[in-house]
């Protein structure tokens, strides 16, 4: 009698909405041949219950979503009773932390709530996303005597300001993943420099890289429309789960100011009225038609962000290093626009020069706030299209042949099939994994 397939839980602790590295894990361990379920919570953000239901609605893995909204007669209990626990936890003193895991409950609102979720179920490894993710998996696969993993999807000891605040939560952080890591036996990073942060910082083996990227097959899914684009002039997009004034979006606006051939910009994400009329006073100030070529999108669900975004001429990358992290990583923003075929104007910044080093004939580099030689550049694609046309067709080529999913779960299947082949509660990994 053949043995039944491994089981693996996969536990974040937000939408799925916006974990696409939860999403892509789960179909490649699911095509793999393991039993997967995903525990994560929702709140009150009813645009992204939307597409979480939209993203889950031909998922042949198994799901368990904890609703925690004010506004749901159902889930008030649950809001308040991890609200205040949450916030007390927040509030106490840091010396009581490694006490009744209240760094644990200070870091994530839903903690309880996810390692009861998670633990209801047998499983032979557990693998959590983000700290928090990581706390609730380490729960539940002491709870069950099962294995534990972690996928790190940025440096979370390196995104914080240097604020009191901030270094409180870094600490935190640190003590969580101190704790539990030294119990991994599997462990993913989003990058290179951030799987060798995490080895130097806690002395464990270097985390196997896994990147951003998305399948190939995706482009299957292009539905050829033009819904967003305003005429034939050079199209420039940027997305993100938030459109903020400190995403690098200024560099653009100035850049579009100076340039002498008009360009229209485009960002999505979700967008607070103030920051709205902040960026539409810089569009004014940086030249009169500026502000008319701005246009302002929602979030739209993730499997129409290709297709919105195949339809522009370049893709923004514009992190702009202001905290380790930022500058260490390689968000989702920059492989989607490969895969898009776009040209990519980008920061240089340690984590997209990696990767533009692989590809340097798909866009170029500029220095984060230098708005001037983003200008120059933009300037050049304007006037010389079979230049950018040559970028584009790069890019492309690159998702194809190096930068896809196809290729990169292969990573993720290996890591966890050598997780699972060590004996529960035995010692961590402790071999070298694959670079960029």
């Amino acid at each position: 009698m053949a043995a039944s397939p491994a089981s693996i839980c996969i536990v974040t602790p937000g939408y799925l909405a916006s974990s696409p590295r939860v999403l892509k894990e789960a179909d490649a361990l699911h095509e793999a041949g393991y039993r997967v379920r995903v525990v994560f919570s929702e709140g009150d953000l009813e645009l992204l219950r939307k597409h979480d239901g939209l993203l889950l609605r031909d998922k042949p893995w198994r799901w368990s979503a904890i609703g925690w909204s004010r506004r749901r007669r159902g889930e008030r209990l649950v809001y308040w009773r991890a609200t205040l626990g949450y916030e007390a936890a927040r509030r106490g003193p840091a010396i009581l932390w490694p006490v009744l895991a209240l760094a644990e409950r200070a870091e994530g609102r839903l903690y309880s709530e996810l390692a009861r979720r998670a633990a209801a179920e047998s499983a032979d490894l557990f693998i959590g996303h983000y700290p928090a993710g990581l706390a609730a998996a380490a729960g539940a696969a002491s709870a069950q005597g099962a294995r534990l993993g972690y996928d790190a999807e940025d440096l979370h000891t390196g995104e914080n300001p240097a604020t009191r605040a901030g270094q409180r939560r870094t600490r935190r952080i640190d003590l969580i993943e101190r704790k539990y890591l030294q119990r991994c036996v599997h462990v993913t990073a989003a990058a290179p420099r951030i799987a060798d942060a995490l080895a130097e910082r806690y002395g464990v083996s270097r985390p196997v890289v896994v990147h951003n990227v998305f399948p190939w097959a995706d482009r299957g899914r292009l539905d050829g429309k033009t819904a967003d684009r305003n005429g034939s002039g050079l199209s420039l997009c940027w997305f993100s789960q938030t459109i903020g004034l400190d995403r690098g979006v200024t560099d653009a606006i100035r850049a579009a100011g100076v340039l002498r051939q008009p360009v229209q910009i485009h960002l999505r994400g979700g967008l607070s009225e103030t920051v709205k009329q902040a960026i539409l006073g810089l569009a004014r100030e940086s030249g009169a038609a500026v502000a008319e070529r701005l246009h302002f999108h929602p979030p739209v669900p993730p499997m129409e962000l290709l297709s919105r975004t195949a339809e522009h001429d370049v893709g923004l990358a514009l992190e702009q290093g202001h905290n380790t992290s930022n500058s260490l990583t390689v968000t989702n923003k920059l492989f989607l626009y490969l895969l898009a075929g776009l040209a990519i104007a980008a920061t240089d910044v340690p984590g997209q020069r990696d990767v533009l080093a692989t590809c340097p004939d798909a866009g170029f580099l500029y220095p984060p706030g230098d708005w001037r030689a983003l200008a120059s550049r933009l300037e050049s694609w304007g006037r010389h299209p079979e230049q950018l046309r040559a970028c584009r067709e790069a890019a492309l080529d690159a998702a194809r042949a190096r930068w896809n999913w196809e290729r990169e779960s292969g990573k993720l299947l290996e890591s966890v099939a050598a997780a699972l082949a060590r004996a529960p509660g035995g010692s961590p990994l402790r071999e070298a994994t694959s670079a960029l």
